[in-house]
Parts: C-alpha cells; structure tokens; sequence
C-alpha cells in the first residue's frame, strides 16, 4: 500500500541549498520510495539524496506547469536516510512542500 508524507519547508530565499530529513530506513520494515511530488515553480530546483548519494537533481518547472510527480524505486535500508532539499535559481522567496510516496513492507 502507497503511504504519503509530506514536509514543509522554510523560505527558499537563494541559491544555498537547505537539506532536510524526509524519510529514513527503519529496522523490521522494508521502504522504498515510489513517488515524489512538489511544486512546478519557476526558477526553483529539488534534490534528493539517499545518505551522500544525489538520487534526483531536477528543475520543477520544465515538465509541466502542473505540479510535476517523479516516479522512483528508491530502497531505504535499516539506517539509511533520505533527505530533499530546494535552491532558488532566480527569484523571490518561496516556501515549497514535498510528498513522499512509499510503500513500507514487514
């Protein structure tokens, strides 16, 4: 079954990336994320990374003007951690959120 977190973040003011913790690999319990999904704005860029690895680096805006969805098979392992975070290219200050879909097995 597909859960669904999501997080807020703080302004988004410049180009300094602010990571945030969105989701970790817990003990017992096998994750793997299926979907992302955040907001198609102009001039804003998301990465994700799966403990020091960059899984996603993608400019919101080029897909759509509709909130894009990217589809993934992301495994977490006990102890491994997931963390997204936004950088501004150009533009004003914006508070973006992320949702995180997964599925979470025994």
């Amino acid at each position: 079954m597909l859960k669904w977190k999501q997080h807020k973040f703080s302004d988004i003011v410049g180009a300094d990336e602010d990571l945030t913790d969105i989701l970790a690999g817990m003990s017992g319990k096998n994750r793997v994320i299926k979907k992302l999904a955040f907001p198609a704005t102009a001039n804003l860029s998301v990465r994700v990374y799966r403990d020091a690895e960059q899984m996603v680096d993608f400019y919101t805006y080029l897909l759509t003007t509709e909130p894009p969805i990217i589809d993934m098979d992301l495994p977490l392992a006990e102890g491994q951690l997931c963390k997204a975070g936004f950088f501004m290219l150009t533009g004003t200050a914006t508070t973006p959120t992320i949702a995180i879909g997964y599925e979470e097995t025994d």
